[in-house]
This record gives structure tokens, C-alpha cells and sequence, in this order.
């Protein structure tokens, strides 16, 4: 597939034709999505307890737009809930997909280059895995400067980006020699490059981490063989395993292990 793609596969059209490859076909499961959203989720009640009144904001659709790993819609409710994806065909998969009830969030179509808010306008950026999917590496600190802007003074970026230096990046390279990724996967950071991005842009990082220590993102074909083979209980168990594979986040070996580098940065 990569060799199909665009110059620019950043872009509004190349994302709009991932969604629709992907619509149906989506390579997370139920209990792998489950997951990596509980993961987002308890990262998010940690480093932002507090969002009664807050405006945040995601920083892509993709999750919300397709699979069982939306984190958007289980935020707690008060203040702003928005969302923007580069591509209108994710927007507006998203919201279809949004609750009918309560305040629902708000799903746009935007750059994260170029954020449809204005200065100093936003309490809370969440930004997982989206500065890793740009073909040139100007693209990361150029995002963390547009997010820098629309945060308020003592906002706070929360950042994940793909681990380079995890296990997982590494079968993630030998599988795309043996078969196509779904799609692009750009330059990315490791832990200490990241952390001094962040600084260079004005942020103060004031926590690292890293996340999703099952190999989550190359495990999805395996459930649909366990389900083939041992149903529901076999599928059940290693979902169990998984779960528990996620206490490495206390480790020393967190890095090795994490598919996802975190970074919690605050505006100064």
C-alpha cells in the first residue's frame, strides 16, 4: 500500500482514503481496543485529575472515527470536549459515532498545524500517536509550537508518540518488511529527544512515561486465530494476560516495553 501512496501522505485526501480501507476492517479487536482505551483513560486520570470546567482538546479522530479504542467519549463530562482530525471523512465518522446524549463533544475537520483556536484558548491538549504520522520530521516541533500557542498558561499537553526504542517498534519494522502497514507511519521521538522538543517550544515536562506493554498494536490477528481455536474463553485469557502485562509500566524496563512513549508537559 505504501507504495500507493501520495507525495503528501499527511494530507486531507490520503486520510480520507484510509478511513475508507479501514471502515469495516478496523486492526483492533474489541479487547485489545479495550484495552488501549483503559490505558489512555487511567494516563488521562492521573496526569489530569481535575477536568470539571476544562477545555480540551484531541488532537485526532482516528480511534473515535473507527475502533473500540475511542477515548473522547469517556472523558468526563463539564467544560469543552473537542476533537479535530485532518481528514473531513474521520470528522465526520467520529460524530456519527459521538453520544446522543448529555454535551457531546465537539468533531471538526482542522490541521494540527494550524489549530482552529486561538491564542492561549485551551485548558487541556491530548495529542496520542498523531505527531508521528508526518513525512517530514519539521512536522513534530512545528505541531508542539501550534499546541504551545492554544494552551493556556499552566495548560497541559499530555503527548504520546511511537516508542522507537520499544519491542514493539521493532516487530512493527520487520512486519512492514513482510507485508503493508494500513497506513504511514512517520518520524517519531524517543524519550530524551522528546522531553527536549518539548523544552525548546517553552514547555516545562514535568512527567515521562511509557504505555501498552503487550505488543497490543500486533496482536489483534492473533485474537481472531484464538477466537478460531479456543472461542471466547481463549480470547478471554489472553486479554487477561495483556491486562496484566500493562503493571510494566512501573518497571525499569518501561521503555523497552512500551509500544508508546508519554510525555506530560505544562505550559509555562
Amino acid at each position: 500500500m505504501l507504495d500507493r501512496v501520495s507525495a503528501d501522505r499527511s494530507g486531507s485526501a490520503y486520510w480520507d482514503r484510509i478511513s475508507h480501507e479501514l471502515t469495516g476492517h478496523y486492526y483492533h479487536d474489541a479487547t485489545i481496543g479495550g484495552i488501549k482505551r483503559d490505558v489512555h483513560l487511567r494516563l488521562l486520570a492521573r496526569w489530569c485529575p481535575d477536568l470539571r470546567g476544562k477545555r480540551l482538546l484531541k488532537t485526532d479522530l482516528f480511534e473515535e472515527a473507527h475502533g473500540p479504542d475511542h477515548f473522547l467519549f469517556d472523558l468526563p463530562p463539564g467544560g469543552l470536549r473537542a476533537g479535530i482530525d485532518i481528514s473531513p471523512v474521520i470528522a465526520r465518522r467520529a460524530r456519527s459515532r459521538a453520544p446522543r446524549e448529555g454535551a457531546p463533544p465537539a468533531l471538526l475537520a482542522g490541521d494540527v498545524l494550524a489549530l482552529p483556536f486561538g491564542k492561549d484558548a485551551l485548558d487541556v491538549i491530548v495529542s496520542n500517536s498523531t505527531l508521528d504520522h508526518f513525512p517530514d520530521a519539521a512536522g513534530i516541533p512545528a505541531a508542539l509550537a501550534e499546541c504551545h500557542r492554544a494552551l493556556k498558561p499552566g495548560g497541559i499537553l499530555v503527548i504520546t508518540l511511537d516508542n522507537p526504542r520499544s519491542l514493539s517498534y521493532l516487530v512493527g519494522r520487520l512486519k512492514r518488511r513482510l507485508r503493508p502497514e494500513p497506513f504511514f507511519l512517520g518520524h517519531t521521538l524517543a524519550r530524551e529527544e522528546l522531553v527536549a522538543a518539548l523544552t525548546r517550544q517553552g514547555f516545562q515536562v514535568t512527567d515521562t512515561t511509557a504505555i501498552l506493554h503487550g505488543l497490543e498494536n500486533h496482536s489483534s490477528a492473533a485474537m481472531g486465530l484464538a477466537a478460531r481455536v479456543g472461542g471466547a474463553r481463549l480470547r478471554g485469557a489472553i486479554g487477561l494476560v495483556l491486562r496484566g502485562l500493562e503493571r510494566l509500566e512501573g518497571a525499569p524496563t518501561r521503555f523497552l516495553t512500551g509500544a508508546f512513549v508519554a510525555a506530560r508537559a505544562v505550559k509555562r
